[in-house]
């Protein structure tokens, strides 16, 4: 007759399963059977003392017998269980093998388990990252958050959700895709908004999955098992369920003690195909600002220069459509200036357009959009930041910020959140598009920037030097140095982008969409009168 002996999970085999396993509830929840949506059995991931896992699972029928014994982070002891095979469509896990629980499989506290309450068993990226095919099973991953696009509510199919692509980095240096859905998205945004400091984020995905996105393996959240955990890189962790999260937290603060890191902050609100240093020092050509104007529209340089001003009377932010975020208007202020009749409202008084969608906006969102002055060693130029790189150093969306300062009657007052870019010396990568192009002066987009000295120093050094001029040469690129006091509004109302002018820039982003014409957040814009003087 089989007796039942004590064991481990790795003891287990298709014909040995009389052992008494001492386990750990990691996860659980209700799931329905494929096909048969009537019946809801109990799905489990269970852990042993050597940290190794198995998917378990409770039928509907029995539910109710186990459920108070098996809630999650509750130590049990098993017998009398089945084992059997698990499709892999199924797994969860990389075990092919799932427990289940009989009518009579017993199950009791166990008071002296001696496994930790989570058993992180973290991978490094460069196990993900080099891979061509997805693997199946889900497992745990601990990363730097170094970048981070805004929340994402779509609708598909008439299927609303919510995405939330980040960058994740390694103790190796390794960056990694991290895509969160769901609640795990809102939860990530729920986090930044509660957090003081976006620079040193740890993002612990437990039981995450692969996913292959643009032709990189990345990874996910699961459907079910996974358990999203966030902490505030500054502050110790003390929990001792914790001790690997504080031991990667301290592996990258000695790392960033050797060598100071090339991820900072100016990321946490964008993310791209290329890396942080990648992006700055391989995908495009470093300039100065002086040859700027040389490039071919839709073609992106580097430079690295230093914020001197803020061009105040542009405004900070504006009112952008929460679908794709351009700039919106009232439905009466609309005009169609070919109608030979006076137009009729599309819609109230309180509702409003977005030109891009050609409908009534849902939803609104306030959204930044900055221009300022950068200066380099041979010029300076007009630059605007978006959403993204403005939120990186304001720590705050526009929102929060016209709430903060509704009371303030100065049209060109600018927060000192954000006037706190003036002085700061960064790496942009910079874009110009036809309409832009046609300013008085011109005016580029900022497709990132970056404040990481590492990045501004290696960019500096392979920048092609410029001759230095005598007195006695001038040159048709010299652009003089221009203080804030002698800046001017580069805003020309009479003149309006088509859009074949638009389609030209292969480069634009979404929010850019808004610099067509659009009202800064004071609701002012200046047009420059130029004095032209008659000949003697």
């Amino acid at each position: 007759m089989a007796q039942f002996v004590n064991g481990f999970i790795n003891d287990l085999s298709a014909v040995k399963d009389n052992v008494k396993l001492r386990v750990r509830v990691l996860r659980n929840w209700m799931q329905p059977v494929y096909g048969k949506s009537h019946i809801i059995n109990m799905e489990l991931i269970i852990m042993d003392e050597q940290n190794t896992r198995i998917q378990a699972q409770v039928r509907q029928k029995q539910v109710d017998k186990y459920k108070h014994l098996l809630q999650e982070g509750n130590a049990v002891t098993l017998q009398r269980y089945s084992l059997g095979e698990i499709q892999p469509k199924q797994r969860i896990l990389k075990n092919g093998l799932r427990l289940s629980f009989l009518s009579d499989t017993v199950v009791e506290k166990c008071d002296d388990f001696s496994g930790t309450l989570y058993g992180f068993d973290f991978r490094s990226f460069k196990t993900i990252c080099n891979l061509q095919v997805e693997e199946v099973g889900q497992f745990d991953v601990i990363g730097q958050v170094i970048a981070c696009e805004d929340l994402d509510c779509y609708d598909k199919n008439g299927k609303q959700g919510k995405k939330k692509p980040l960058t994740l980095i390694d103790a190796e240096g390794t960056e990694m895709r991290c895509t969160l859905w769901g609640a795990f998205a809102q939860q990530f945004a729920d986090f930044l908004k509660t957090c003081d400091d976006h620079s040193f984020i740890i993002a612990v995905v437990h039981l995450a999955m692969m996913k292959m996105w643009d032709g990189k393996m990345g990874v996910q959240n699961g459907y079910n098992a996974t358990k999203l955990f966030l902490f505030s890189g500054k502050e110790c962790v003390t929990a001792s369920q914790f001790k690997a999260v504080d031991d990667f937290r301290q592996l990258l603060l000695a790392n960033k003690a050797d060598d100071a890191s090339e991820h900072t902050v100016s990321r946490i609100s964008t993310a791209s195909k290329y890396s942080t240093k990648e992006d700055f020092t391989t995908s495009s050509e470093m300039r100065h600002i002086v040859e700027l104007l040389d490039v071919p529209q839709g073609k992106p340089s580097v430079i690295v220069g230093t914020v001197i001003a803020i061009c105040e009377d542009e405004g900070w932010c504006y009112l952008g459509c929460g679908k794709c975020k351009k700039k919106v208007v009232k439905t009466t202020d609309i005009v169609d200036l070919e109608a030979d009749t006076p137009p009729k409202p599309v819609g109230g008084p309180t509702e409003w357009w977005c030109s891009k969608c050609e409908a009534v906006v849902a939803s609104l969102k306030t959204q930044y959009r900055l221009q300022i002055r950068v200066q380099d060693a041979t010029g300076t130029c007009s630059v605007s930041l978006f959403n993204d790189e403005v939120l990186a150093f304001a720590d705050r969306s526009a929102y929060q910020l016209q709430d903060k300062y509704a009371k303030v009657t100065d049209t060109d007052f600018v927060p000192p959140e954000i006037k706190s870019i003036v002085g700061k010396k960064l790496a942009f990568k910079v874009v110009m598009d036809s309409y832009n192009a046609k300013k008085l002066l011109p005016v580029f987009n900022v497709m990132r920037m970056s404040a990481d000295k590492e990045i501004i120093e290696s960019l500096q050094a392979s920048a092609t030097p410029i001759k230095q001029q005598t007195d006695n040469e001038v040159t048709s690129g010299s652009v003089p140095v221009i203080t804030p006091f002698e800046l001017d509004s580069q805003t020309d109302d009479n003149t309006t982008p088509t859009n074949a002018d638009k389609s030209l820039l292969t480069n634009k982003r979404p929010a850019d969409d808004e610099a067509d014409g659009s009202m800064s957040s004071n609701g002012k814009k200046q047009a420059v009168h130029v004095k032209v003087e008659k000949d003697p």
